[in-house]
């Protein structure tokens, strides 16, 4: 079974759609956006940036083991940073790349 079925039947993937995005500006906080608190029910299965502040992981859910690509990345301004995550739901096919990389 692929990861969208097991998804659309998962406490935790059926809150999460197959993208998710968020932003972040510092001062401006009203208009910063995140992920839903589900995507923070997620494991870590492998970093493929260790040591990087720019996030690279393979996650995969706990409950169903659907396998998400979760990046970050930021840009440093002089008076804070402008912040992005995402989250792509992946298939089996695709985390299996992850894993042998």
């Amino acid at each position: 079974m692929n990861g969208t079925g097991r998804a659309a039947r998962c406490s935790i993937c059926s809150q999460l759609a197959a993208q998710e995005s968020a932003y972040q500006k510092y001062g401006w906080a009203e208009g910063d956006t995140h992920l839903p608190g589900a995507a923070y029910r997620l494991v870590i299965v492998k970093d493929l940036k260790p040591n990087s502040d720019r996030k690279l992981q393979l996650q995969q859910c706990p409950e169903c083991g659907t396998y998400y690509e979760h990046k970050t990345d930021y840009e440093y301004l002089v008076n804070g940073t402008e912040d992005e995550q995402h989250l792509a739901r992946l298939s089996d096919e695709e985390a299996g790349e992850y894993l042998q990389a």
